[in-house]
This record gives structure tokens, sequence and C-alpha cells, in this order.
């Protein structure tokens, strides 16, 4: 079964080389209780080394059931150790962060056997060897009897057919010696038991065999074995420890040092903190832009308008004049500068941007995807309603100080998303073209000024107040009180932009300040009432707002005065001077803005507000493909320019944040490379602490893939820690910063983790455990199995 031929080992001790083995040519029989004898440095302990096939010969063979092993790879000697050897230390061996049950198990692991095969036959040898009550202790809560007895169980668990036991009994007292040597007497009477011992006494009593080594050569055998033995080939399966076995000695093995272990995951994950800190904060600026664009579909809609300036190129223009006249005349005359040639030159080189939005309306009029895609499209028309009251007042923003850009009297937005803006407080909504609607401040305060424009506070008081001023500079004006119903049913009239003029011999006079010519006017104009009163989000002014078919009515009236039919007859020649337009100030569009001379199908702009952003994209491509039928037919002319005002600046912010959150991100990751050089220092400390541990997975049967794969099992529990371990760091610094940024902005969520953001960088933490760990690990697989089982 078990021969040695010529077995010769030396160890290469500095410069010299000492041979320990000189020869050794021995056969053991299949079951037999052998004892080895002799003095220290003998080659007892070689022998049982190479015999159980850690250790390496250096010559002769070594022949397993007839088969020799001189062409053994390190891979057939794991197996061999696992399935045909069993070892009984004198130091036990064991591995102390492991229960004892987990210690006798973990042989028949790397066996691949069944975990319900593994568990039934490791309680069954458990009680063989007398600790079926100490089962879930840890080997330092036993005596050293029972230790050995641990030890015996490991070495019996996989059945083998060799049992080497070195110096079984030598930490043992004498009564613990017996009960130790009666169980392995038992054990040889199927098996073949080969024991070193300094103990002649014990040898003679329960060996059936004794052979004495010195000086490496064996000087005596009292029962020597020179037969055949039946060789029986024994089917054996490759070792191998699991992921899952390697996470658990390894889990288990932090768990002795639990403060360390800490530390380490925390240190680690100061980089994955400072990540994902600064992840949240972009994902939760990010999804707030979006959110911010999102909402603003409605305040910022795409918009083409019949006249606007290309303000990147007026910019570059601007820059360039500055430029040529940054010099200084010398002499004393008094020089010009363009402007008006400068100005024309503006419009013909395209800063100053002209649409045809007569021939675009038609386009957008019959697009099918514009208008699928589209909350609203609206058209607007650059005149002011001409709004009196009923005591002949105009409503004028200018007569009462307002800011010069109020206008009272706005076109609403008749969407959806508009009109929910507005809590209506009484009445309604206006449905037809003569109703409005009043919109007051949030906090319903109405300076005295609107009051007084709109015609709500009689012009009489205003003048009693400011007299009472003049004679008291301390008078103060006492607020007054409205109920909401009193704006209700409010009338005004609206006249229109023609009605000003008169036509007197073939001229048309300007009658805008002849109040008596306007009363009739007035009385004639379109009534509007005030049916709703309502408050805007967040709004601060109020405005009183009218439909858009007020606009289209107004315009229709328009079109059928005389002065308008004249004027659209002639569009060369102002029709209020009989000049002709100039193109400078005297232009067909001032006169237009001036009469309201439009045409319902020529609108100053269009606004196509999308349903959502892929529809915002449908809305581009559909004039991007607008524009390309006009270059592709010649039609220069036609091609139009829209603004896009959100995609701008949301584009903007969100590149400045992905700029500022990968220089960030670039300067935490140091800390990323700190901890990893850390954790190959700590995985180091590691494999130094858990040398004898290598030797006794070794002993067992590891291969040096195992050994290596339980510290990367380590590495990938330690970056999992510190992974986790910062996540959550993360998550509760982000609820104060939520907190305080919700009280301070009013933004909720500003800081964010995906789920992606946090899986990817508890994979981060790993992998770079992984890779920091990857040279310790494979120092330990390198570790001599012999030298590994000495240390302490």
């Amino acid at each position: 079964m078990l021969e040695l031929k010529d077995i010769k080992k030396s160890y290469n001790m500095g410069t010299t080389k000492q041979e320990v083995l000189k020869g050794i040519s021995i056969k053991f029989r299949k079951n037999e209780f052998t004892s080895i004898l002799g003095k220290s440095g003998s080659g007892k302990t070689t022998l049982l080394n190479i015999i159980g096939g850690l250790d390496k010969y250096d010559s002769g063979d070594l022949i397993i059931e007839g088969t020799s092993t001189k062409n053994y790879k390190s891979r057939d000697w794991d197996t061999y150790r696992n399935h045909r050897v069993g070892f009984i230390f004198q130091s036990y061996n064991l591995i102390m962060h492991q229960t004892v049950y987990s210690n006798v198990e973990i042989a028949l692991t790397l066996s691949g056997v069944s975990k319900s095969q593994r568990k039934k036959r490791v309680l069954e040898v458990i009680e063989k060897v007398g600790l079926k009550e100490h089962v879930n202790k840890k080997p330092s809560q036993l005596s050293g009897g029972q230790m050995q007895r641990v030890a015996i169980a490991r070495a019996l668990v996989n059945n083998p057919e060799i049992i080497l036991a070195d110096e079984p009994t030598g930490a043992l007292d004498s009564n613990t010696s017996v009960q130790i040597m009666d169980l392995l007497k038992e054990i040889a009477k199927d098996k073949l038991i080969i024991m070193v011992t300094h103990n002649p006494d014990l040898a003679k009593e329960y060996s059936s065999r004794i052979i004495t080594l010195k000086d490496g050569m064996i000087i005596d055998d009292t029962n020597p074995f020179e037969g055949e033995e039946e060789t029986k080939k024994r089917e054996t399966k490759s070792t191998s420890i699991s992921l899952l076995t390697s996470l658990q000695l390894s889990f288990n093995n932090l768990l002795t040092k639990k403060g360390r272990t800490f530390l380490t995951a925390f240190a680690g994950s100061i980089g994955i903190i400072g990540i994902a800190l600064i992840l949240s904060l972009s994902n939760g600026v990010s999804k707030y832009v979006s959110n911010m664009e999102k909402e603003s579909l409605g305040d910022f809609p795409i918009t083409v308008e019949k006249t606007s300036y290309d303000i990147f190129s007026s910019l570059s223009d601007m820059m360039g004049d500055i430029k040529s006249d940054s010099k200084t005349e010398k002499d004393d005359k008094v020089h010009s500068k363009d402007d008006f040639v400068t100005a024309k030159r503006s419009t013909d080189q395209g800063i100053l941007i002209k649409n045809n939005l007569k021939e675009f309306k038609k386009y957008v009029d019959n697009n099918e995807q514009i208008k699928n895609n589209s909350d609203a499209i609206t058209y607007k028309y650059d005149f002011d309603l001409q709004v009196y009251t009923n005591d002949y007042e105009k409503v004028d923003a200018n007569e009462y100080k307002l800011n010069s850009t109020d206008v009272l009297f706005k076109e609403i937005e008749e969407r959806e998303s508009a009109l929910n803006k507005y809590t209506v407080l009484a009445g309604e909504l206006p449905k037809n073209y003569n109703e409005v609607m009043l919109v007051i401040p949030e906090d319903k305060v109405i300076p005295d000024s609107v009051l007084y424009a709109l015609g709500i506070k009689n012009k009489e008081t205003l003048k009693n107040d400011m007299a009472e001023f003049k004679k008291n500079d301390k008078f103060k004006v006492e607020s007054t009180s409205y109920e909401i119903s009193d704006f209700l049913n409010k009338t005004y009239k609206v006249i229109l932009n023609t009605d000003y003029y008169k036509e007197e011999n073939g001229a048309y006079i300007d009658y805008s300040n002849n109040l008596d010519y306007l009363k009739n006017k007035i009385d004639n104009g379109i009534e509007i009432k005030v049916v709703g009163v309502a408050q805007e989000k967040d709004g601060s002014s109020v405005n009183v707002y009218y439909k858009h078919d007020l606009t289209l009515h107004i315009i229709n009236e328009i079109s059928k005065t005389s002065i308008y039919k004249k004027q659209m007859e002639n569009k060369n020649t102002n029709v209020l001077t009989g000049e002709e337009f100039d193109g400078i100030n005297n232009t067909f569009e001032n006169i237009a803005k001036q009469l309201g001379t439009y045409e319902v199908d020529d609108p100053s702009s269009i606004s196509m507000y999308p349903k959502n952003m892929e529809g915002k994209e449908a809305i581009v491509k559909a004039i991007d493909s607008y524009n390309e039928e006009k270059k592709n037919n010649n039609e220069n002319n036609l091609v139009i320019k829209y603004t896009d005002a959100m995609k701008t600046l949301v584009g903007g912010i969100k590149k400045i944040v992905n700029i500022v959150s990968y220089l960030l991100i670039g300067l935490v990751a140091i800390s990323l490379v700190v901890s990893s050089i850390m954790i190959a220092i700590i995985t180091y400390i590691s494999v130094l602490e858990r040398t004898k541990e290598i030797g006794i997975l070794r002993a067992i049967g590891a291969s040096k893939k195992d050994i290596k794969r339980v510290f990367i099992a380590e590495t990938i529990i330690e970056g999992l820690s510190a992974g986790i371990l910062g996540i959550l760091i993360t998550l509760l610094i982000m609820l104060p910063i939520n907190l305080i940024v919700s009280k301070v902005g009013n933004i909720d969520n500003i800081a964010s983790l995906k789920i992606i953001n946090i899986v990817l960088l508890i994979a981060l933490s790993v992998l770079l455990n992984v890779i920091a760990g990857a040279k310790p690990s494979s120092m330990a697989a390198k570790k001599d199995p012999v030298e590994s089982l000495r240390s302490e």
C-alpha cells in the first residue's frame, strides 16, 4: 500500500547543505500501528511530512497503491493529503476561530461532499471521539485532551487509509495520553497509523511495529514487511475550498478582531462616502434641474419670433466694433461714429433675425407631429389692448407711475398646465371673448396705483390725498379693504387702435387726445366683464387676463376699417403721413403695431408648448425638417430660427454640475488609493497572523489556489463592509443635508443616491480591496506548509 524507496532529503542551511534523510527504504502494511523512534534531528518528522505529502523528497520514490509519485503535481499532492492521509499534531493545529464542528467539517468541504452528508459524517466522528456535547464550542473552550480528540476526528472524517501522528501525546498529561493512545490503537485495527514519538515505552505498549532512526537512516525495524500488499485503486476527486467556505473562514477570523475590522472598514469607507456624497448631490441637482425643465416646459416653450436678435452674433459684432473704435483721434476735430448703417448691416448679416411666420404658420397648422406633441400652440400679435373705464379713463399703467414694463391687461395662456396655476377665489375662468379674470397677489395686497389705474379707486380720492400730503408731509393714506365679490362683474370698454384716427379730406387725423371724440367710440366699444377673481401660485403682481378670442375679434374688427384696407393695399407707404417707409424708424412693422393692422395668418410670434420632453424633441425634429426642406428648395429666406431657452439654460447647468462632480470625484479618489494601500498592509498582517492556519489547511488538502481564495475572501468581506458602511454613513449624512436645503431653499431631496450608484460603489469598494489584497494573498499561497505549521 505505501512504500518508500531510497528517499533522500536535505535542507540548505545558509551556505551549507544538511542531509536529513539518507536513503530511507521501507514498506508499510495496510493495517498496522507503526511508531518511529529516534533522537531529535534524526529525521523522524521530516520522514512523516514526506509520507504525508507536506514535504518533497529530493530523490528516491514514494509509491502509493503501486503508483509512483515522482511525477505528482501540486494538485495531486493536495488530493492525496485530503483523501488518503489524516494528520494528528502534537500542538493540535486547530483553527481557533472555528467551532469543533467546523474544524472537523473543513476536510469534507475540500472533498466536495454534499452538505447533508457532511453533517452526518462529522457528527458521527465527533461522537466516536467522545465530543458529542462540545460540537459547537471553540477550541479555546476545550481542554488539551479534548482538542487532540478534535484533531483526531478531523483526521478520521474523510476515512483516510493513513493516519500520521506527530507526538500526539507530547502536550498531554499521563491519563489523557493513555486515553488518546487507546483511541489510536482502536483506529489502527483498519488503518495504517504511523506515529512519531520520543517515548519508547509508549511505542512498545501500543505499537505493532517500531522503526528506529538515527542520523537520517533506519537502524532498527521490529516487524519489517517485505511482502506484496494487495493494491486497490481509490476514486478521488480534486480538492477545492469553495468561495462560500472561504468567506466563512475569513468572516469568523475577522470576528475575532472586531475592533480592527471595524476601523479598517471605516477607513476604507471614507473614499466611498466622499464619492457617494458627490454623486448624491450631483444626482439631486441633475434631478432638480430636469424636474425644473419639465415643470418649466410651459414657461419656456419653443418660440419663433418674427423679429429677434442673435445674441451671440450681436455680441461678437459689438466686440468687433469696440476693437475697431479703440483708437483715439489726436486732432482737435469732432468725429462721427456710424450707428444707422451698422444697424442695417446687423439686419443684413443675420444678427437681427427676421422669420417669415406667415409661411411657417401654414406648416405648423398642417403638421401632425407638432400638433400631437404640443400641449398648446399660441399665436401672438404685437399690439396693446386699448382699455377704458366706464368713466372714460384710460387704463394706463404709466399714468400712475407703475413699472414701465407692467401691462395690466394680458392675454391668458389657455393651457391646462397654465390654468392650473390659478386658484379661483370667486366667479369662474373666462369662457367668452368679452370675459376677463382679475388675478391678485397671494398676499391679497394690491397697490393703490393699480387700483387707480383699474378704476377701482376713485381718481378724486387720489387728488384729495395728494392735497392733504402737501399740507402735512406726515399724512398717511389709510388702507382700504374690499370683498372679493366687489371686483366681480366690473366692466370696461375696449376700442380699436384705428378708432383713434378720423379720416378727413383723404387723410387720417390722430384724435387720441380728444376725449369728446373718443367718448362715442368708447360708448360703442367692446364691453368686457370681470367674471372671476383668482390668485396665481407664487404670483406677486396684479393683472387682468383676457382670452385669445378677444385678440382675434379685435383683429377681425380692425380688418373691416377703411384705414386698415388702405394700409394693406399699399405696404410701401405710411397711410398716416403719406410718406414711403424708409426702413429706419418709419417702417411697416411700426405702423402695424400702432394701428393694430395685423393679419390673423401672420402673427408676431408662435409658441409651441411641448406635452413632455419627448414631445419637445419631436417638435424640434419637425422644425428642423421644415428648415431642411426650405434649404433643399433654395428658399433660404423662409428658413426660421427658433429659441429654446430652457435647453440652453439646463444644458449649461448640467455641464457645470458634471464637470464639478468629476473634479471632486477625482480628488476624493486619492483617498481610495490610500485606503487600498492600507488594505494591502492589513491583508499582509492577516497573512502573518494566519500563517499556521495556512499550514493546517494545506495539511488537510487545500491547494495554493484555495489559500489565495481564503485571503481574497477576506478582502471581499472587508471591501463589502467598507462599501456598505460608506453607503450607510452617506445616507445618514444626506438626512440633515436634505432637511437643511428643504428648509432654506425649498428643494426636496437635493441629495439622492440611485440604486445603481449604491451597487456600483459597493462593487468598486470590493474590487479595490481585492486588487489591494491580491499580492499578500499570492504570498500566502506560496508559503511552505511545513514552515507554516511550525509558526506560532
